[in-house]
């Protein structure tokens, strides 16, 4: 019974299968069967098929599987498939069956899927993935078993890999690694899986032209991270931007659980930012609903007490599989190396899709909750030395915090896209979310920055203080993108406008601003960092109120044109509207009054890149963006600083090998700014930092890196990175963050040997830091020296069955010593540490 159905590109072809009519490996006739069947089964079924032509694999395919698959006879002529053989889902064993053809799969209904050609570059947001390999049973968690496909283009999840196929925060166009003219990372959930990393600190940490600058405990503002010799401000989670300039909105202690992938563009990005620094933008991208069941359990234990506990479950929720849902949570709690310092953690995701219409209208809806307690812990790090001016060499497990010392922050985000296909690969897309954020932090801490005697403890100020803030956001962003046809050769089109409403109202408490009896300079270091017990001044609000309003609305477009094959031109901009406005009110007078309002209308953001191939696998890149970021810092008259300003070029080549599993790249970078907010170590009336505006600070340097990979079974991921930062005067600036670094995290299976083994290891090597006594802190001492230092990571998983895998991972194997932050004061960096994972997959 045969079946024609016509449709772009040729016509399509389904019926129930009739072996006899396919002949040595090819189809037979204009159209021809490939395969058909009605029913599709609700779990992991078991599946046998042999190596061989791609037609009659997938005949039985479908007779296996029992969905129908369609496709261009054209498409599968002369292609060979790969061996399946185990228990998978439907869709992960047709994933399987595809590796290595260069095509990919899209449902088009609950009991069908149709194939085409792996894409190679795609503004729009439809369905398509490239086929997902697996290695053996030791990727994707030790087991045989592998997730199906989801609604998302560039998913990681269950490919066992530590490379992409596709990214689109660099541009807003869903284009290749390498056909993307910036330097972009995408850490994988393979790679999160393998080394265990629950929260973006520890990403962040492991991801190569990224400096962590952890300068105090986690939960606090003293960790940051720095690219390209810049502190990174520009946070998305789904592309929806994150204000920079309210407290309290950082995306720092996010647990890794919800989280499909990490996207990470090194360098200025105007075009979809319109604001921040040319540092480097941190994507979050969501994990998904899964088109066919799957569900696991993951427990964790380790060092200083540290468990936990991960459950995560999709599934069709209707008998058609239009409706999808998955729901993840975790609990996170530990000790640490540091006295009395305990962290735990909540998540909780929920997301529901919907395909409402046959022409691929796509409903999301979904709700994200976290919570993150932090005790104990000091919002600076130890001072370097005492009054006499020797080191202290205090014990890594010193804490010089008060036990009651709490850091506290819980996040909500409600979210909702709704997606529209339009036919001839166009695309809109319309995200909405609501963000309501709190934090509420109590600090008793010893600024470290003054030296400490050695006889009497007296040193370094015992500061308290509280603060708390309530926050809202409300974002929504409307997105076209698809080809159109220009002097007969076919171009990209991006177009999208975003609006952003962001505030706070935080309440007033006295702090070491208020006096005497909340900075202590006559007490004993010794006694507080022994027992962490301290006399607690009154933090009660006094009824006062302040806060912020930032509005920013933009509207942007990029496109690319492809005048000559092999050749790309990217054009983009952004034309940006923010405004920024404080507001206080009196603890006796509920009239808010409005500070000076800060406004930028009519900012043009331009970008331009151009990408040419110069091999099949290797293209040479170069690109432009300019830098806009309106600033919070102070001047020494308490007015804030202009907008920081400048230009990002960047150049460089990349290649894509096997089939786009193996992905390489060396860029080199010059960036230039003014108003750059220099700390002058004064305070101005308000007694706030006093910073000055200085111009002519610039940034250059060079980044290699290689992610995916490299042999069957062997992943890599990292690189080398080199930027050098400097001030008009042509002198070093931010001397606190290394120059240069090496990061690499390789794994391989040993299935083919070791049925079930996979071993890895990871090396992390930066160079010298140092931090100079520029305000005379530290007496008979002018600067603080750190010198390069090597740790080592180890990593093996047994894949016990099918459904269960354990993993061991050392990290700091050789116990190095060192410090993760060198400021006025420094924080020491995670000793030995040893983890034990279980991960049951149903």
């Amino acid at each position: 019974m045969l079946r024609a159905n016509g449709g772009t590109g040729g016509k399509r072809i389904s019926m129930v299968l009739a072996g006899p009519l396919l002949a040595t490996g090819a189809l037979v006739g204009p159209l021809a069967p490939v395969a058909l069947a009605q029913e599709v089964p609700a779990a992991q079924g078991e599946f046998r098929i042999a190596a061989q032509p791609l037609g009659d694999a997938l005949v039985e395919f479908g007779r296996q599987s029992g969905l129908e698959v369609t496709a261009d006879p054209a498409l599968i002529a002369g292609k060979r498939s790969a061996e399946v053989s185990g228990r998978f889902a439907p869709g992960a064993a047709l994933s399987r069956l595809l590796a290595g053809t260069g095509l990919t799969f899209r449902y088009v209904s609950a009991t069908g899927v149709t194939l085409e050609r792996a894409p190679q570059a795609s503004g729009d947001g439809a369905i398509r993935l490239g086929p997902v390999r697996v290695a053996g049973a030791g990727n994707a968690g030790g087991s045989g078993i592998l997730p199906s496909i989801t609604s998302d283009p560039g998913a990681t999840e269950g490919t066992g890999s530590y490379t992409a196929r596709s990214t689109n925060t660099a541009t807003g166009l869903r284009m290749s690694l390498k056909e993307t003219p910036q330097s972009v990372t995408v850490f994988t959930r393979a790679r999160i899986e393998d080394q265990a990393l629950s929260e973006i600190s520890e990403v962040l940490d492991q991801t190569v032209g990224v400096s962590a600058n952890i300068g105090s405990a986690l939960g606090t503002d003293g960790t940051s991270f720095y690219s390209r010799g810049f502190r990174v401000e520009n946070f998305q989670i789904d592309g929806a931007e994150r204000p920079s300039t309210i407290y309290g909105f950082e995306v720092t202690t996010a647990d890794m659980a919800a989280y499909d992938r990490i996207e990470i563009v090194r360098g200025a990005t105007g075009l979809l930012n319109g604001v921040g620094t040319p540092a480097a933008t941190i994507n979050l991208v969501r994990k998904k609903p899964t088109f066919d069941f799957q569900a696991h359990v993951y427990g964790q234990a380790g060092s200083w007490d540290r468990y936990r506990l991960e459950g995560d479950v999709s599934t069709p929720l209707t008998a058609d599989g239009s409706v999808r849902g998955r729901l993840v949570a975790a609990y996170h709690e530990n000790d640490w190396f540091i006295d009395r310092e305990h962290l735990e953690k909540q998540l909780f995701y929920g997301i529901v899709e919907a395909d409402v219409t046959d022409r691929l209208l796509l409903l999301t809806v979904g709700a994200e909750y976290q919570k993150f307690r932090n005790s104990g812990g000091a919002r600076s790090g130890l001072p370097f030395f005492f009054t006499d001016g020797r080191p202290t060499d205090f014990p890594r497990s010193t804490n010089s915090a008060a036990k009651w010392g709490d850091f506290y922050n819980r996040s909500l985000n409600l979210f909702s896209s709704l997606e529209y296909d339009l036919g001839g690969d166009w695309n809109l897309k319309l995200d909405a979310e609501y963000s309501d954020r709190k934090y509420d932090d109590t600090l008793g801490y010893v600024n470290g920055s003054n030296p400490i005697d050695p006889l009497t403890g007296v040193g370094g100020n015992f500061l308290t203080a509280r603060w708390n803030g309530y926050l809202e956001e409300v974002y929504a962003s409307f997105r076209a993108s698809g080809p159109y046809t220009l002097f007969g050769r076919e171009h990209d089109l991006m177009v999208g406008i975003s609006y952003s409403d962001s505030r706070d109202q935080n309440d007033d408490f006295p702090g070491w601003w208020s006096g005497s009896a909340y900075s202590h300079p006559n007490y004993n270091f010794f006694d507080l960092i022994d027992s962490g017990e301290i006399d607690k001044a009154p933090l009660s609000a006094s009824g006062a109120k302040f806060g912020t309003i930032v509005k920013h609305a933009s509207g942007y477009a990029a496109t690319r044109l492809k005048p000559l094959d092999g050749i790309s031109l990217i054009l983009g901009g952004r034309i940006t509207n923010w405004t920024e406005q404080d507001w206080n009110e009196g603890a006796t007078d509920s009239t808010a009054s409005s500070g000076p309002k800060t406004k930028e209308k009519g900012v043009f953001t331009p970008y331009g890149g151009l990408v040419v191939d110069i091999t099949d696998s290797v293209s040479a890149y170069v690109s432009y963006s300019k830098i806009f970021n309106p600033q919070t810092n102070e001047d020494i008259d308490g007015d804030r600083l202009a907008p920081l300003t400048g230009a990002n070029y960047e150049g460089g080549l990349k290649a894509s090998f096997f089939d786009e599993k193996l992905n390489a790249s060396i860029a080199v970078f010059y960036i230039a700014q003014d108003n750059f907010a220099l700390d002058t170590g004064l305070l101005n009336p308000k007694g706030n930092t006093a910073y000055e505006a200085v111009s002519g600070t610039k940034s250059k340097g060079f980044e290699l890196e290689v992610s995916g990979e490299a042999l069957p079974g062997w992943q890599v991921s990292g690189g080398f990175s080199h930027a050098k930062v400097k001030d008009r005067d042509d002198a070093p600036l931010e001397t606190h963050i290394p120059v240069d670094t090496f990061k690499f995290f390789s794994s391989y299976d040993f299935s083919d040997t070791l049925e079930g083994v996979t071993i890895g290891g990871n090396l992390r090597w930066q160079g010298r830091v140092y931090r100079e006594d520029a305000f005379g802190v530290w007496a008979n001492n002018d600067i603080f020296e750190q010198d390069g230092f090597v740790l080592v990571d180890l990593m093996a998983r047994y894949a016990v069955s099918e459904h269960l895998s354990l993993t061991a991972n050392v990290n700091n194997i050789f116990d190095q010593k060192y410090f993760s932050a060198v400021g006025y004061s420094g924080r020491y960096g995670t000793p030995r540490q040893a983890l034990v994972s279980a991960k049951y997959q149903f």
